[in-house]
């Protein structure tokens, strides 16, 4: 648009284009303005503009008021604090309150040292009105919002606002706006009214300083930067907060949740601790805990700060919380006699694991616990704490932490292998009824087989040569499903126990493979690389220690899944000769057949996967798969009714699995049969019709039919249900490009 149509003056053609290149790049101009630390800079910014003449820089000055930009705004600040025109700086002015009727404000104020020739009647200076925050120190992240009464009679106020972080970003976001004082009150009413999950309570002005240097603290350590916003109006924080003279009615609250249960107190000072928030773990302590050590709180946190810059604690994770019913030792029982609870006093049990580096700052650490087990590979450290919480005012804290892990090295042998007995008794007991509410069941086991990986693992401590105590505790971490846990005692007997290497080192090379695949991201990417390399290299050398099929299988899954897929084949086909000359094993040879099928289907071999594939179905039919397989070859081979035929034993096995209606449907379709792809899916959300792409893949059939209005509402109740799958777009473009066809 011209600068022409844009002003009620009459500009040249060389000025309109003038103007019209200014207006392109005024964010430029923004930019240099936030930049500039005095008058001379703010002039040097504006230079370009300053140049045109006095209509062109009228033009423009309209055209920046017309943008509805916090950057134009600030631009027509400048112009107004600086411009030696009197009639641009008038007309910046009157574009300031445009602006601000369309409630524009401007983010930056002119570091000039000149009164501006045009400005507000500002005969009060500023003064504090009120400000409030967040309660929600305990989630890391509060918004405090501040405000100033200003102008004259103080009918105009200005509001800051701050989002703080405290893990790693501190002051994370920030914005400022002026206004009417009405007009603010109102802002900040209907703020107060908005629903929230947190509080939101009144804040002084020396708590909001304390709370942001505590948060520009936590910026300093992480080596992070404040918001580009708020450094941009930096010397405007400083002189209504930081530098304050009046801000001195901090009531030192710490503005967490008092309603917080026991256990979310203890998970958020784990939490806490372990993320790097030592403000947060410090307050969550009652006054008189031990755990502060006789220390200040500025010396807790750089003391923590010290242990955490060396050990760079990482990836928490909760295993198990347990309430006990009444203080007892470290070997508690289960199924003891509970006592009366108390009212003032919880103890709670936490299992918990951290990955850190082992660092001699550990010592300096008063509640630092000793890991029972640590994975070498990935260094975590898993932990079991008792916390005492008490009540201090109206909210539970965090009087004593105990170390059960320790305790458990001063209990002897056979009372560790009683508890672990008593505890096999009760898990077998549970795993026996079948009427247990399903979460409550597994927060339980979760609970027992924590705990008894820590008997487990103090048993070893004292039974280091004993090889059934190791065996014992992998046995213990698998009912866990946790590949990190089970690589320890997989690894311990590996390297102290050579009978049974090859099988060890065979479930080593699958583990560690399969906690690879749990890393297989970008961030971790390093991490999955190495954890696939030592699965290799175990299976590589259980095939040294035991030269059988079964080695030379494994060996052959886990190069498949890695894409090479000549090596597998090797592998396969020498375990399957190894094989013949041994007793027949149906279930592995299966396996190898089936191995070598998925080989040929990546090589785009399919002929040669249905040999295999057969062979597979006759050795063992209920192969996981295999007529889903043969089914899906045969398809790519043209051969639509025995891939059918494939399809349809698929379903009679796995009547969940949607793929298989999904080709199926894509059969029906090549014949041109829509009706009988209709019966098939219709008859398929009878049984499961909460399943979005059953629906979305329906409505596809359906538009293809020409009935849009059906396709259109199973295409509707799809989004219903998975609102970000990522087959719906592609069906609602197939249902629009018919609609244009049409």
């Amino acid at each position: 648009m011209s600068a022409k149509k844009n002003t009620d003056v009459q500009l040249t053609s060389e000025e309109t284009e003038q103007v019209e290149n200014i207006q392109q790049q005024y964010p430029t101009i923004a930019t240099r303005l936030h930049e500039s630390k005095d008058q001379a800079q703010v002039e040097t910014a504006l230079a370009e503009i300053f140049a045109l003449s006095e209509a062109a820089q009228l033009a423009l000055v309209k055209s920046l008021a017309r943008t509805n930009r916090v950057d134009g705004a600030d631009i027509l600040v400048a112009i107004n604090a600086v411009s030696p025109n009197k009639e641009v700086r008038k007309e910046a002015r009157r574009g300031l309150l445009r602006l601000e009727s369309s409630k524009v404000t401007p983010h930056w104020s002119a570091p000039v040292s000149q009164t501006a020739a045009v400005q507000l009647n500002v005969s009060n200076p500023p003064r504090f009105w009120k400000g409030f925050v967040t309660r929600s120190r305990e989630q890391g992240e509060m918004q405090v919002t501040l405000c100033w009464e200003q102008g004259y009679e103080y009918g105009e106020a200005r509001v800051l606002s701050f989002l703080l972080d405290f893990w790693n970003d501190g002051v994370k976001d920030f914005f400022t706006e002026t206004g009417t004082r009405r007009h603010i009150d109102e802002h900040l009413k209907n703020l107060q009214k908005v629903p929230a999950e947190v509080e939101l309570v009144p804040c002084s002005l020396s708590e909001a300083k304390r709370l942001i240097e505590e948060a520009l603290d936590i910026n300093a350590w992480r080596g992070t930067q404040p918001n580009p916003d708020y450094r941009a109006q930096q010397p405007l924080v400083n002189k209504m907060i930081l530098q304050a003279t009046e801000a001195n009615d901090d009531t030192s609250q710490t503005l967490i949740a008092p309603d917080m249960e026991p256990q979310e107190v203890a998970a958020n000072f784990i939490g806490a601790w372990s993320f790097g928030d030592y403000g947060l773990a410090y307050d969550l302590l009652t006054n008189n805990s031990p755990v502060r050590d006789n220390l200040a709180r500025d010396e807790w946190i750089e003391q923590h700060r010290a242990w955490f810059d060396e050990a760079h604690p990482t990836r928490m994770e909760l295993s198990f919380i347990h309430e006990r019913e009444q203080p007892q030792s470290a070997i508690w029982l289960p199924g003891a006699t509970a006592s009366q609870r108390g009212t003032t006093s919880k103890l709670l049990e936490i299992g918990w694991s951290l990955e850190l580096l082992e660092t001699p700052l550990g010592g300096t650490i008063k509640e630092m616990p000793m890991g029972t087990a640590v994975n070498k590979e990935t260094g975590r450290h898993w932990f079991w704490n008792t916390y005492t919480l008490t009540r201090e005012g109206n909210a539970w804290r965090i009087q004593l932490i105990k170390d059960e892990g320790v305790a458990l090295q001063g209990v002897a042998i056979d009372q560790l292998q009683q508890r672990i007995k008593e505890y096999e008794e009760v898990i077998d007991q549970a795993l026996k009824q079948q009427d247990r509410d399903p979460e409550t069941f597994m927060e339980e086991m979760s609970w027992r087989l924590g705990q008894m990986l820590h008997f487990h693992d103090a048993l070893i401590a004292q039974l280091p040569l004993d090889y059934n105590a190791t065996e014992d505790a992998y046995s213990c971490s698998v009912l866990t499903g946790n590949p990190e846990r089970m690589m320890v005692y997989l690894e311990r007997m590996a390297q102290r126990f050579p009978n049974n290497k090859a099988d060890t080192l065979r479930r080593l090379g699958a583990t560690l493979a399969e906690l690879a695949f749990r890393f297989d991201s970008p961030e971790f990417k390093d991490r999955h690389q190495h954890l696939l390399q030592r699965a290799e290299e175990n299976l590589r050398e259980s095939v040294v220690v035991d030269n059988s099929a079964t080695s030379h299988s494994l060996l052959g899954e886990l190069l498949i899944s890695l894409d090479r897929n000549d090596d597998a084949r090797e592998e396969f086909m020498k375990s399957l000769e190894l094989l013949s000359k041994g007793k027949p094993e149906p279930a592995l040879e299966a396996s190898i057949e089936a191995g070598l099928g998925n080989v040929a289907m990546r090589q785009q071999q399919p002929e040669e996967a249905v040999s295999h594939f057969r062979r597979v179905a006759d050795i063992q039919p209920q192969y996981p798969g295999v007529w889903f397989s043969l089914g899906f070859a045969n398809r790519l081979l043209d051969r639509l009714d025995e891939a059918e035929s494939y399809y349809q034993k698929a379903l009679a096995e796995n009547p969940t699995d949607i793929r298989i209606y999904s080709e199926l449907t894509a059969i029906y379709m090549q014949r041109s049969d829509a009706n009988k792809a209709q019966m098939l899916l219709e008859g398929a959300l009878r049984q499961y019709p909460e399943t979005a792409y059953l629906h979305a893949l329906l409505a596809s059939v359906l538009a293809e039919k020409g009935d849009r209005r059906q396709a259109q509402r199973h295409l509707e109740e799809a989004e219903r249900i998975d609102p970000e799958s990522d087959f719906i777009p592609a069906v609602r473009q197939q249902i629009a490009s018919m609609r244009k066809r049409v």
